[in-house]
């Protein structure tokens, strides 16, 4: 190694890492941070930051991410030596992450009905309200009705799963789908809302 060699050495942070059979060389400044080095992980193996354990010499490392890799124990020179434990993160196999799909796939049916039912009910308002038109109304009335109540069993679903740090792949799903489930709950208020005035107005 040349003089050269052994200067730039002085201001690097050597790692060699362990996930599984794999191993790692990498190298960072003086200045890095944790997040500089699970961030690197994530790249180099897909596991998310929340699912990273990292050992070194028999310790846990520090999960917040604005530590300095020197404060933490690395040091300049010959490197420092981690073992990576945690899973990437598989779809097909996590059992939280399906159940939320079920819910999204729920909503996505339900969403086509509110489309259904949005369609019939312009087409109702439009006309001169009747004795059957009313029957009508008041049946469709009473099938959003029933759609708001299956909407918010299945939000009521998702809040039941206890979620865990190391899952941040499902919160964000979870999040996803509330929200289009409060999106779907938010249209279907409009078209009761618009039921419920034609009735009215049509009784007056």
């Amino acid at each position: 190694t040349s003089t050269r060699d052994s200067i730039d050495d002085m201001g690097t942070l050597k790692v060699k890492a362990k996930h599984n059979n794999a191993n790692f060389d990498l190298t960072f400044g003086e200045d890095a941070t944790m997040q500089d080095l699970c961030e690197k992980i994530v790249q180099l193996t897909g596991v998310s930051i929340p699912g990273q354990k990292l050992i070194c010499c028999g310790k846990q490392l520090p999960k917040d991410l604005t530590v300095s890799l020197k404060e933490a124990g690395f040091t300049t020179g010959v490197g420092s030596r981690i073992m990576i434990l945690g899973k990437k993160f598989d779809p097909e196999h996590d059992t939280d992450y399906k159940r939320i799909v079920e819910v999204e796939n729920k909503a996505i049916s339900m969403e086509k009905k509110i489309e259904e039912v949005s369609a019939e009910v312009d087409g109702v308002c439009k006309g001169q309200i009747d004795k059957n038109i009313y029957a009508e109304a008041k049946s469709m009335q009473k099938r959003v009705k029933g759609m708001n109540e299956d909407l918010q069993k299945q939000l009521e679903i998702l809040d039941s799963f206890s979620l865990n740090e190391d899952q941040p792949e499902c919160k964000t799903k979870r999040k996803a789908v509330a929200t289009k489930l409060n999106q779907a709950m938010d249209k279907n208020d409009v078209i009761l809302e618009k039921l419920n005035q034609w009735i009215k107005q049509g009784l007056a």
